[in-house]
C-alpha cells in the first residue's frame, strides 16, 4: 500500500543531496530526512507502536514535525497532528479521542504531554528541534 512516505523516498531517488527542510543553519536532506524519518519509525515500533495504531505530534513547526511524521507513516501509523500550545486537560482529550499509543513531543515544553500520557496510558517521546537525539543505527 502507498502512502504519502513515497513521495518523500520518489524525491530522495531523485534529489538525494537537495535540501528538504532547514531550521536556521541546520539543513536536512532529501537522503538525512529519509534515513532520520527511517530511524523516527524503528524508535516507534520499538515503543509498541503497529501498524493501525496512532502517534500524536505536538510539535511546533521544526523539522523534527516532518521526520516525526514520515517516521509515523513508514511504520504503518496514523499521524494525529497537535497544538503545540495545548494544555494538560486538551492534550488529555485528543489522545483518547484519537487513541493514540504515542505522543511525540517538544523537548522544552513536555510537561502537559507527560501529565495527560500518564492520565490515559500513551507513551511520551521528547525530541529536540531536529527529532529525537538517539536514533537506532538500524533503520529496519
Amino acid at each position: 500500500m502507498t502512502n504519502l512516505a513515497h513521495n518523500l523516498l520518489d524525491t530522495m531517488a531523485t534529489h538525494p543531496d537537495r535540501a528538504a527542510v532547514k531550521l536556521d543553519e541546520q539543513i536536512l536532506t532529501y537522503t538525512q530526512l529519509w534515513d532520520a524519518s527511517a530511524r523516527m519509525a524503528t524508535l516507534l515500533r520499538r515503543l509498541g507502536v503497529a501498524p493501525g495504531d496512532r502517534v500524536a505530534l505536538q510539535l511546533p513547526n521544526v523539522p523534527a514535525f516532518p521526520v516525526a511524521c514520515y517516521g509515523t507513516l513508514l511504520a504503518g501509523a496514523t499521524v494525529v497532528p497537535m497544538n503545540p500550545l495545548l494544555k494538560a486537560g486538551e492534550v488529555e482529550y485528543y489522545l483518547t479521542d484519537a487513541g493514540a499509543e504515542v505522543v511525540v513531543v517538544d523537548d522544552h515544553s513536555p510537561e502537559a504531554a507527560h501529565q495527560a500520557g500518564a492520565r490515559v496510558g500513551a507513551k511520551v517521546l521528547a525530541v529536540g528541534p531536529m527529532g529525537p537525539a538517539e536514533l537506532p543505527d538500524d533503520p529496519r
